[in-house]
């Protein structure tokens, strides 16, 4: 006979267990530029997060340096020391508080001078997680 090849070997095409391979191997190509994706937006949403507890802790700050040294820890004030401040509470993330303390200033009428403040800010992530920042500067007169 002419034309016919014995065994098939001369024909084209894949092969079942070929076809398969290739499937797996374009899943498993898949499946990682996926996870990729998941892990790249979840750093942008951390990112964001805290950009925006700094943004928060600034705010704060500014607003806490615009006071006289000697009305910032007095109690029942806006921003009385270990206790949250108020305006900041659950402002812009879940759980949000922003308190303030003065390490070094035990109470009373004497104020030191400078005055160390600390401002630290805890909130709950996109995960459910907490989360903590913390700036500190000092006051003087």
């Amino acid at each position: 006979m002419v034309g016919r090849q014995e065994g098939g070997a001369g024909r084209g095409g894949f092969t079942l267990i070929e076809l398969m391979l290739a499937i797996t191997v374009l899943v498993v190509a898949m499946l990682a530029a996926v996870a990729s994706h998941v892990s790249s937006y979840n750093l942008l949403r951390t990112s964001s997060e805290t950009n925006t507890a700094m943004a928060d802790l600034r705010g704060a700050m500014e607003e806490l340096l615009l006071q006289g040294i000697q009305t910032l820890p007095l109690p029942g004030e806006p921003f009385e020391n270990g206790q949250p401040i108020p305006k900041y509470t659950n402002k812009s993330l879940t759980n949000e508080t922003i308190v303030p303390t003065y390490p070094g200033y035990a109470g009373g009428a004497t104020v030191p001078d400078p005055l160390q403040i600390v401002l630290t800010i805890t909130w709950d992530d996109y995960a459910g997680r907490a989360r903590t920042m913390t700036v500190a500067t000092m006051k003087t007169r």
